[in-house]
């Protein structure tokens, strides 16, 4: 009788103690509230997406069918609340029209583009990434 609740106070401990060390893990863990749809509009929709290096903010490309624009939205993953730079931009696909905005921002920046039947090439920056990184031309309207 006494091996038997040994073994059941032992099992017990061991889950008890995997689900204290779980705790702390999930409750540091960095998220957002934000999406590219609060960014950019709820008529927006997701079209791609990538990390910036380290993985401090995400670069949302999105489009919306009603307005026929393109948005793009880098949403900060670390360092959210606090102003750091942050950046978006858009282009045609021969790289003429740039919309961009980069400041110091506590949550995302945004920048959208009419390009009716045209390629776009888009991208961010933030406080890590030490300068503009981007794609395309990927998405074409």
């Amino acid at each position: 009788m006494f091996r038997r609740n040994s073994a059941r106070a032992a099992a017990l401990a061991v889950m008890a103690g995997s689900i204290l060390f779980a705790v702390p893990a999930a409750a540091n863990a960095t998220t957002t509230a934000y999406t590219p749809q609060t960014a950019c509009g709820s008529s927006y929709a997701t079209v791609d997406s990538f990390d910036l290096p380290g993985g401090t903010s995400t670069v949302y490309l999105t489009y919306s069918r009603s307005t026929g624009k393109n948005c793009v939205a880098t949403i900060k993953n670390t360092k959210v609340g606090t102003p750091t730079l942050t950046g978006a931009y858009l282009t045609f696909g021969d790289g003429s029209g740039r919309q961009e905005e980069w400041q110091n921002f506590s949550y995302y920046a945004t920048a959208y583009l009419y390009a009716p039947g045209q390629c776009i090439y888009y991208g961010g920056r933030d406080y890590n990434s030490g300068d503009w990184w981007g794609k395309g031309p990927d998405w074409c309207s």
